[in-house]
C-alpha cells in the first residue's frame, strides 16, 4: 500500500509482454471456490481492489509473482491465483464497457495448460464475449451460451472462474459505465494494481525446486497472508511513529519479523490445535488484541467515505439531529469491534492504526511468551462458565489446565465477558515483573464479580467494561487497598463497583475476607453479596456492623439450601411457614431462587 507510484509491473503490462500460461503442475483456480472461508477471503480481496480503483493516487501492490519464461511464454510458479483473478477483472471491465474486441489479441494471451477444458473456456470467453445466453447472473448467461459445453461444468477451474465473475458483477453492478471506464484506464494505463515479478532464472531456482514448491498445492494461509501484510505495513506506513524495523536494526532478534517466526510462534505452538497448526489461534489472538485496543484507546484509522455514510445513517435515525464527528468515530469503532468479534479472520494491519495499538500488541505477545500460561491461574477461584476448571486436550499430545489464554484463542466463540477477564489478566502481567498468585487472585476476583453482575454483550458495553478495568488496573497489584483509597471515575458497573469498595473497606478485611470470598463463590450469590449482607443487618455507613460469625451462618444456609439448580426441600418447608404462604410463590423472583 502506498501513496507513491508503484515500482512493480501491472497485469496488463505483463500480458502485453508475454503469453501467460498456467502450467499443468499448478492446482486448479481456487479463489473462486464456493465455501465460507474462500467467500470471506474473496470478499476481502475484491473489496481491496475496488477500494484502490476508487481512490486517487493510491497504488496496491500484490506482492511477488515468480515464473519461468521460455520462448516469450511465462509459466508462473507462484501467483497463479492473483493472475487469474486479474485476467477475469480485465475481461469483465472490457465486457461491460464493450471493448473486448479492441483488446482481444491481448486477452487471448492468457491461457491454462492444466486442462484442455480450462484452456478452451478462456479462449471462448474472449472470442464470444458478445454471444451469451439467457440468465439472471453472468455465470448463468455464460453457461447458457451455445459455445459453452455442459461438460465444462465439472471443471473446478471453470466453476471457480464463473463464481469470481459473479462476484465482480455483484461488486460493480451499481457503478456507472463512466466509472468503470475510469477503472479500466487505471488498470491498463496508470498501473494502479501491480506486483513484483521475478523470473526463476534470476533467483537461481531449479526445476526440481519448482516441482517441489508446486507439489505443495496449498494456498498461503490467512495468517501467512496477514503476517506478510503486517510486516509490509510496518515498513511502509509507520502509523503514528511506528518504525519497528528501523528502531531495532542493530538488534535483529527484536525485529517484529524475527519474533513472529520465533518466540511468538513458540508461544502458540504449545497451544496448537488438533490440526497441529497455529494459524487460527494466532489470527484470533491478534484480532482479539485489536478489539481490546479499539475499546481501550478509542482510536481508528480515518475513512472519510465510511464516516460520511455512518453520519448520514445516524442523523436519519435521530430525525435530522446533528451528529458530532466524535459520535461517528465511536460508531465506527463499535462496528469494527463487532465485525472482528464475529469474524476474526477479517483482521487487517490497519486495525493497529497508532503506535499505542502496535506497542500493546507487541508487549502482550512478549508478556505471554515469558510467562508459562499454566502458571497464570488464580488460587481456588471459580471463574464459572468463563473458564471452567478442567483439563483441556488442546492437541493430540498435550492436556493442560484450562486458562484464560486458551479461552481467548480457542476455536469456539470467546465472549465479551471472557475478553474483559483476559484484558484484566494482561493488565496485571503488564504492571509487574514478579507474578504473585495471591494478589493476582484478588485482582481477578474483583473483575470476575463485576463481569458476572453486569450485561456485557455488545461492543458498546464492552467498551465501558474495558474502560473500567483499565482504570482499576492502576491498582491491580493491591486492588483492595486501591478500592479503599481511590474514587472510581468510570460509570460502568457502578453498583457492583460500589459493593467491591464497601467489602474492601470492612474493618479488618484481611481477617474477614475468607468468609466474604466463600459467600461470593456460591452459585446463588456469584460475586454479589448485598443480599447476604442485608441478612446480617450490615450497614455500609457503619463498617463495624460486619459480623464474621453471622455471615458464616448465612453462607452455610446458602451453600446447603440455595446452591444447586433448585432450592432444597427444607427451604420449601420453611417458605410455607411464613405469613400467608405467598413466599412460596418465588417463580420470577429477583433472587432467582430456582434455576
Amino acid at each position: 500500500m502506498s501513496n507513491n507510484t508503484s515500482n512493480g509491473i501491472s497485469f496488463w503490462q505483463l500480458i502485453n509482454k508475454y503469453k501467460i500460461e498456467i502450467p499443468i503442475i499448478q492446482r486448479d483456480y481456487a479463489q473462486g471456490r464456493n465455501d465460507d472461508k474462500t467467500n470471506k477471503i474473496r470478499k476481502k480481496f475484491l473489496g481491496s481492489i475496488i477500494e484502490y480503483l476508487e481512490q486517487e493516487d493510491h497504488y496496491l501492490e500484490l506482492d511477488f509473482v515468480y515464473g519461468n519464461i521460455e520462448n516469450n511464454v511465462l509459466q508462473p510458479l507462484d501467483g497463479q491465483q492473483r493472475l487469474t483473478t486479474l485476467f477475469l477483472l480485465h475481461w469483465y471491465l472490457a465486457f461491460i464497457i464493450v471493448n473486448v474486441s479492441e483488446n482481444k489479441e491481448v486477452l487471448l494471451k492468457f491461457t491454462y495448460e492444466t486442462r484442455i477444458s480450462s484452456r478452451e473456456f478462456c479462449s471462448e470467453l474472449v472470442n464470444n464475449w458478445n454471444n451469451l445466453g439467457e440468465g439472471d447472473t453472468l455465470s448463468e448467461k455464460i453457461s447458457d451460451s451455445k459455445w459453452f459445453f455442459i461438460a465444462w461444468r465439472k471443471d473446478p477451474t471453470i466453476k471457480a472462474m464463473l463464481t469470481m465473475l459473479d462476484a465482480f458483477e455483484e461488486k460493480l453492478k451499481n457503478k456507472e459505465k463512466e466509472t468503470l471506464i475510469i477503472f479500466w484506464q487505471k488498470l491498463t494505463e496508470n498501473q494502479i494494481i501491480t506486483f513484483i515479478f521475478k523470473e526463476l532464472n534470476d533467483i537461481g531456482l531449479t526445476d526440481d525446486l519448482y516441482i517441489k514448491m508446486n507439489a505443495r498445492g496449498k494456498a498461503l494461509t490467512e495468517f501467512e497472508n496477514f503476517k506478510a501484510q503486517f510486516e509490509k505495513y510496518i515498513k511502509e506506513s509507520n502509523p503514528n511513529g511506528i518504525d519497528w524495523e528501523a528502531d531495532h536494526k542493530d538488534n535483529p532478534t527484536e525485529l517484529f519479523s524475527h519474533k513472529i517466526d520465533t518466540i511468538w510462534t513458540d508461544l502458540f505452538w504449545k497451544h496448537r490445535g488438533m490440526d497441529n497448526l497455529i494459524d487460527d489461534e494466532f489470527v484470533k489472538f491478534i484480532a482479539g488484541i485489536a478489539i481490546t485496543n479499539y475499546a481501550k484507546n478509542l482510536e481508528i484509522i480515518e475513512n472519510k467515505e465510511e464516516g460520511e455514510k455512518i453520519k448520514t445513517e445516524l442523523e436519519k435515525k435521530s430525525n435530522g439531529k446533528k451528529v458530532t464527528n466524535e459520535a461517528v468515530k465511536r460508531e465506527r469503532i463499535e462496528r469494527r469491534i463487532q465485525q472482528l468479534f464475529n469474524s476474526p479472520e477479517e483482521i487487517s494491519p490497519v486495525d493497529f492504526p497508532t503506535k499505542n495499538a502496535f506497542d500493546y500488541l507487541v508487549s502482550t505477545l512478549d508478556k505471554y511468551s515469558i510467562h508459562a500460561n499454566d502458571e497464570i491461574l488464580p488460587n481456588n477461584l471459580p471463574l464459572w462458565e468463563y473458564c471452567k476448571k478442567e483439563k483441556i486436550e488442546i492437541n493430540s499430545i498435550d492436556n493442560i489446565d484450562n486458562n484464560l489464554f486458551i479461552e481467548f484463542i480457542k476455536k469456539n466463540e470467546t465472549t465479551y465477558k471472557q475478553r474483559v477477564l483476559f484484558f484484566a489478566q494482561t493488565q496485571y502481567l503488564s504492571n509487574t515483573n514478579e507474578f504473585n498468585k495471591e494478589s493476582f487472585s484478588h485482582w481477578i476476583r474483583v473483575i470476575r464479580n463485576i463481569v458476572q453482575n453486569n450485561i456485557i454483550d455488545s461492543a458498546q458495553s464492552f467498551i465501558g467494561a474495558i474502560g473500567l478495568v483499565n482504570e482499576l488496573s492502576k491498582g491491580s497489584i493491591n486492588i483492595y487497598e486501591y478500592l479503599v483509597h481511590n474514587i472510581i471515575e468510570s460509570s460502568f458497573a457502578s453498583s457492583q463497583t460500589s459493593e467491591e469498595k464497601i467489602k474492601a473497606s470492612i474493618k479488618n478485611f484481611d481477617e474477614n475476607k475468607k468468609i466474604i470470598f466463600l459467600t461470593e463463590d456460591t452459585n446463588f450469590c456469584k460475586g454479589r453479596i448485598t443480599f447476604a449482607l442485608d441478612c446480617i443487618d450490615f450497614n455500609k455507613n457503619n463498617l463495624e456492623s460486619f459480623s464474621y460469625e453471622k455471615l458464616e451462618k448465612i453462607q452455610e444456609v446458602i451453600e446447603i439450601h440455595l446452591n444447586g439448580n433448585d432450592v432444597s426441600n427444607d427451604f420449601r418447608r420453611g417458605l410455607f411457614t411464613v405469613g400467608d404462604n405467598m413466599f412460596y410463590n418465588y417463580w420470577g423472583s429477583r433472587l432467582y431462587a430456582v434455576d
